[in-house]
């Protein structure tokens, strides 16, 4: 059974927000009655009636109870559905068909209150009738079909056949059995939606989505089953590029929902002009998949989503004309019925009666076809009777429509008929049925290779800019690298220019090294001949101390003898009597004065002897202090010898044995012009004449 029936339309507008109030924007729309409301604004003035209009204060229950309900109660009878929201960005799409959340109990929208009605009455139903319910959900962004529950899918083609219709390929479809089932699907594919901020909505929709549920009803006992299909559609907001400030991706958005949008707009122009011949449903994927929806098998209900405010003046009128043309829409919805048995069984006994009659017709036709073309005249009161009535009957019913609608289960009855009385569809001219199953199978095939070759162009685009991203990098790395490059050439030449002269430094190092080591075969030589001098100054100075302690010995004894023979004891009473004023004799007077003059003698040999003594501890400790510089010089050229040494090492050392040459030279000189100075005969004639003085003044 169908039914004609106009697109339902309602109106919402909603309140003013904050850019609106902020730009000096003022309401200029009033309510005359509940389907009547009127503008007053520089652009247009009038009224605009639809089968409802909803102000600034209703609830989203009232936009459900009103539009959406019975919609849900034909898709359960077997009809087709559509709910669309159409209106400029920012206008409260979104908003109306999904709500603020899908948990909040008053400001959830129109898709979550359709999936609970849908399960409350399927759990009222009778026993007897078993349901099957599927979702699929997918978007249209960039005129391109993405699947929002397997999001890789992004280019998906749209096919038509006879059994489904217009149908999306490869759109993946769940089983649901539950309300949350259901919502666990719809936030699934709401986390992948495309959505992006402008200046006229932080969230604003980039895509136009679309989710479908299909119900399937089967009566157990009878056999008969039904199915219904539900679109609810999220339309992107028509943009004006001034107000949204879109540019770059967002702006290439824009342009793709415009042009989506303006094709829906020629679609419905075209299905209520009454003029075109062809209805350019593929103009746009979206006009393609709402085929049925506008102007087909479905009962529809479009929601225009207002701006009250002045600010908004011009898009406000805009969505109110669209939806005045929308309006004017019929559609042939059709309950999508598979036959029961019975009646499967009656229509066969009907098509075998029908079989039995043409056969008898047919043959008596051919009898009468015989006897004329043996020459024989047949009189007209036995020609075969025309089959007026039956004839008629039958070409009534192959004209008229099935009983059951076109269907997922019965082909034949789907409204895609070529005539434009009976459905828009493309091609506009009149095809047999081979030649449109070929027509459209030879369409899907094409489909196919553009969504294969989009795909491939999309992937190549991808590629390329990858590549350029690339390229620019290695661009910029190789310019990195050609500064680098000079730097580092620059350093390479600089380190060239050190090693050479690194290197004419070395050979110079070696040059004087060669000369050090002269120098130093020249210093051990002398070192040793040092050594050997000192070697003999030891074993002389040795020998001499030997012969001064003998000497000293001799003096001590010889001095011990001669205090020991002088006796001061004698000459006492002498002294005593000149100390006591008594005359004293010149014989004892010569007798003390020669005395006192040994006595002299005496003492200045002790004091000369003390003296020599003093002095042979210091030649001692200069000798001692000679050694130790010797074993530290030895040391300090056998540290040279087993070290590797640097360039300043090599000048360090040069310098220090310079130094160390010199002094050695120096001390060395000394030490021998002391020993010279002491052993030499000299000293000997002048030890001989002290020795002979002291003689003479102990003879004395």
């Amino acid at each position: 059974m169908s039914s004609a029936n106009s697109i339902k339309v309602v109106a919402r507008f909603r309140p003013q927000n904050k850019i609106e109030l902020a730009s000096g924007g003022q309401p200029i729309v009033s309510f005359n009655s509940e389907d009547t409301c009127a503008l007053d604004s520089k652009e247009a003035q009038g009224a605009f009636t639809f089968d409802r209009v909803f102000d600034m204060e209703c609830k989203q229950s009232d936009i459900f109870d009103f539009s959406i309900r019975s919609t849900v109660d034909d898709i359960l009878n077997g009809y087709n559905g559509t709910v669309f929201a159409y209106g400029q960005t920012g206008a409260g799409k979104s908003y109306t068909m999904m709500g603020s959340s899908i948990d909040d109990e008053e400001g959830r929208g129109v898709i979550p209150r359709i999936v609970e009605q849908i399960f409350a009455s399927i759990m009222s139903s009778p026993s007897t009738i078993e349901y099957t319910v599927r979702v699929s959900y997918m978007e249209i962004y960039m005129e391109k079909i993405r699947d929002l529950l397997a999001p890789q899918n992004d280019n998906l083609p749209v096919h038509e056949e006879k059994s489904r219709g217009v149908y999306v390929k490869g759109l993946l479809e769940i089983y649901v059995s539950s309300v949350q089932e259901v919502y666990e699907v719809m936030r699934r594919g709401g986390n992948a939606r495309a959505v992006a901020a402008t200046n006229m909505n932080q969230e604003s929709s980039r895509s136009h989505s679309i989710f479908v549920i299909t119900i399937t009803q089967k009566n157990v006992e009878t056999g008969s089953a039904k199915s219904g299909q539900l679109f609810l559609v999220d339309l992107a907001g028509s943009e004006k590029v001034g107000k949204t400030g879109a540019s770059g991706q967002t702006l290439e958005e824009a342009k793709k929902i415009n042009k989506s949008l303006s094709a829906l707009g020629m679609v419905i122009n075209s299905l209520t002009d009454g003029r075109s011949s062809h209805i350019p449903y593929r103009d746009s994927k979206l006009t393609r998949i709402l085929q049925e929806s506008l102007g087909g098998n479905s009962r529809t209900t479009l929601i225009i989503n207002c701006s009250p405010s002045s600010y908004n003046d011009a898009e406000t009128i805009s969505t109110l004309r669209f939806g005045t043309r929308a309006k004017a829409i019929k559609n042939k919805a059709k309950v999508n019925a598979e036959l029961s048995p019975a009646e499967l069984k009656s229509l066969l006994g009907k098509a075998k009666g029908q079989i039995t009659n043409f056969e008898g017709y047919i043959s008596s036709l051919e009898g009468e076809i015989q006897m004329w073309r043996s020459g024989e005249s047949v009189p007209k009161d036995k020609w075969v009777a025309p089959l007026t009535d039956g004839h008629s009957a039958l070409k009534a019913e192959a004209r008229a429509p099935r009983p059951s609608t076109p269907s997922r289960l019965v082909p034949e009855s789907r409204a895609e008929t070529p005539a434009i009385s009976e459905r828009a569809g493309t091609p506009s001219l009149p095809l047999d049925k081979d030649e449109r199953d070929e027509f459209l199978r030879r369409e899907n095939e094409l489909q196919d290779q553009l969504a294969e070759k989009e795909s491939q162009y999309a992937a190549a685009e991808k590629s390329l800019g990858e590549i350029k991203e690339e390229l620019v990098f290695l661009k910029e790395h190789d310019s990195r690298t050609g500064k680098e490059n000079e730097k580092l050439t620059a350093e390479v030449n600089e380190v060239k220019m050190q090693m050479e002269r690194l290197s004419f430094e070395g050979k110079e190092a070696q040059i004087t090294m060669d000369a050090l080591k002269e120098q130093n075969s020249e210093l051990t030589a002398e070192l040793d001949e040092v050594k050997q001098h000192l070697l003999d100054v030891k074993m002389n100075a040795k020998e001499s101390g030997a012969l001064l302690d003998e000497k000293e010995k001799k003096k001590a004894e010889k001095m011990a003898k001669m205090m020991a023979g002088f006796d001061l004891g004698a000459d006492r009473p002498c002294v005593n009597k000149a100390l006591g004023g008594d005359a004293v004799a010149p014989e004892e007077f010569h007798t003390l004065k020669s005395r006192f003059e040994e006595i002299q003698s005496i003492v200045r040999q002790a004091e000369l002897s003390i003296y020599r003594s003093s002095s042979s501890e210091a030649e001692t400790r200069r000798r001692l202090e000679l050694e130790d510089r010797l074993a530290a010089v030895q040391e300090e050229y056998e540290s040279l010898l087993t070290r590797n040494l640097s360039e300043a090492d090599v000048e360090e050392v040069k310098a220090r044995l310079e130094n160390a040459y010199s002094n050695k030279q120096t001390a060395s000189l000394q030490a021998v012009d002391e020993l010279k100075a002491r052993h030499y005969p000299q000293g000997r004639r002048k030890w001989q004449a002290s020795d002979s003085d002291r003689g003479s003044a102990a003879a004395g």
